[in-house]
């Protein structure tokens, strides 16, 4: 009976608190709604070809809470063209674009995302880089006509979407790289780009303007160990002095070269431009122009370690100067500009090799060639130890006696190499976390240099950048242009021009 009691009494202080509990806010509380904070994905610059699709998908961030609706507005030269999530807008007008895209949210917070666009209707003079990619080898166009355009990424793919390149890049040239008479030369007759590639073996010919395959190209010689690692055009392909079918390309690899026919036949050419019996050359070349007019090819040969010189007129001669080095580069230099009966085109002289030695050791060599019954001649041996490393790149300029170097923080340095001096101090910064594996030159003007590097910071599938250097001035060096995520690891850097070089040079 007490217990009853203690209930009862007990009771009405059992339903206060219930009552009061029941007055209290539930536990699910109400999620704020999440504010529009910024538009992301839309890179600041594209390059576009004529009638291809600009699309672009951009990345909403919402701060924390429920997403608000959105709307959109793409503006694209102070026209609305679209309100969708995406822009997928068709480029038919040639020049330099601007656009806009709006988003609106619920709460009328807005914001932009502005970018610039380059439609293009070719691929005129411009820069070539072959890089090995996420899904392998990828040839990049940086165009030179328009300075400000981004370079297009992957123009072998965007020209030929149902082709594809191998993992490994190996050989890119352009044909026109020693025209011998540069006004006989239509761009849209003949010149051309080679790539080629392994895993697995493949070789193209584009054209030079549209990047489209013209060919696929199955090497039918007679070698069993046909590698193509290296392709370049000599001078007097123009003019029939290597083969009576006119224009034609070498290639190197594994010691040897091969020449290949206009109608992509591989021959093996006439007896006096062979290599010497027991001849290996390394993956390296140049062209030389002789006084008086003979035109040469140049290569190391790793067996005797001496250069061999094959004359179109006078065949081939071997060096008598032995280079005990593993080579770097072998460049053309101490270049003029011929007159005008000669299409005022350049014409190089001297050939530049440069090799390391054991212990970090680098050597510079130059030599005037054989030519007409004179020998080769050293015209200097420079110990660049401490200056240029065994794995520095390297370019010289095409008609001062400047090699540049660089180091492996972003550094590049000159080299005098008739004055057989070295700079103190960088002549270049790019940034420290570049590392140059490519400088290059149009010979035509020796006022701009092109220097591809990696960036340490980037993803190594896409650490490619591309420098624009003017190097007018002795002293100093200044960047003119710099675009980053070009590529991957840098395979070559080329100069692919319009065969009009000597016509809008810029030259002193």
């Amino acid at each position: 009976m007490k217990k009853i009691y203690n209930f009862l009494y007990a009771l009405p202080l059992l339903i206060a608190l219930f009552a009061a509990c029941s007055d209290k806010e539930p536990n699910n509380v109400e999620t704020p709604t999440a504010k529009l904070v910024a538009v992301t994905g839309i890179e600041k610059a594209y390059s576009i070809k004529q009638n291809a699709h600009l699309k672009l998908k951009p990345v909403l961030n919402f701060s924390e809470g429920t997403k608000q609706t959105t709307t959109y507005e793409w503006i694209i030269d102070n026209n609305k063209v679209s309100t969708a999530d995406s822009l997928d807008y068709e480029c038919t007008v040639l020049g330099k674009h601007t656009g806009t895209l709006k988003v609106i949210a619920e709460d009328q917070t807005a914001k932009f995302a502005d970018f610039t666009f380059y439609v293009y209707s070719g691929y005129d003079q411009g820069l070539l880089l072959f890089t090995e990619g996420k899904d392998g080898a990828m040839l990049a166009y940086k165009s030179l006509d328009v300075q400000e355009a981004p370079a297009v990424r992957n123009v072998f793919a965007e020209s030929n979407p149902t082709l594809s390149l191998g993992k490994t890049p190996l050989a890119l040239c352009w044909t026109g790289e020693c025209i011998t008479n540069p006004n006989n030369i239509d761009d849209t007759g003949g010149l051309e780009v080679i790539v080629s590639t392994d895993s697995p073996r493949r070789i193209y010919a584009l054209n030079a303007s549209t990047m489209s395959v013209l060919s696929k190209i199955d090497y039918d010689g007679t070698a069993t160990d046909f590698s193509p690692n290296h392709a370049f055009v000599p001078f007097g392909m123009q003019n029939r002095l290597w083969g009576a079918e006119g224009g034609s390309v070498y290639f190197t690899g594994n010691g040897k070269d091969y020449l290949m026919t206009p109608e992509r036949r591989f021959v093996v050419g006439k007896r006096r431009h062979q290599l010497p019996a027991g001849a290996k050359i390394a993956d390296l070349s140049c062209s030389l122009i002789t006084n008086p007019m003979d035109m040469l090819r140049v290569y190391f040969d790793t067996a005797s370690k001496h250069l061999v010189y094959i004359g179109g007129i006078r065949g081939m001669v071997e060096g008598k100067v032995s280079c005990p080095v593993t080579p770097m580069v072998l460049l053309a230099c101490d270049g003029s500009y011929a007159e005008a009966n000669a299409d005022n085109r350049y014409e190089p002289k001297h050939a530049l090799l440069v090799g390391s030695r054991s212990g970090n050791g680098v050597t510079v060599y130059r030599f005037a060639p054989t030519a007409n019954k004179a020998e080769e001649s050293l015209l200097g041996e420079i110990d660049a130890t401490g200056h240029i490393l065994p794995t520095s790149a390297v370019g010289v300029n095409p008609v001062r006696p400047l090699l540049y170097y660089a180091d492996h923080a972003g550094n590049i340095y000159v080299m005098n190499y008739e004055g057989k001096s070295f700079s103190s101090t960088p002549y270049v910064s790019l940034g420290q976390q570049y590392n140059v594996k490519a400088i290059v030159f149009n010979p035509y003007n020796p006022n701009r240099m092109y220097v591809a590097a990696e960036d340490s910071k980037a993803e190594p599938t896409a650490c490619a950048s591309i420098f624009i250097v003017d190097v007018s001035n002795k002293s100093v060096a200044k960047v003119l242009y710099k675009e980053d995520r070009v590529g991957g690891k840098i395979h070559r850097l080329i100069y692919k021009g319009n065969g009009k070089e000597n016509r809008e040079a810029t030259h002193d």
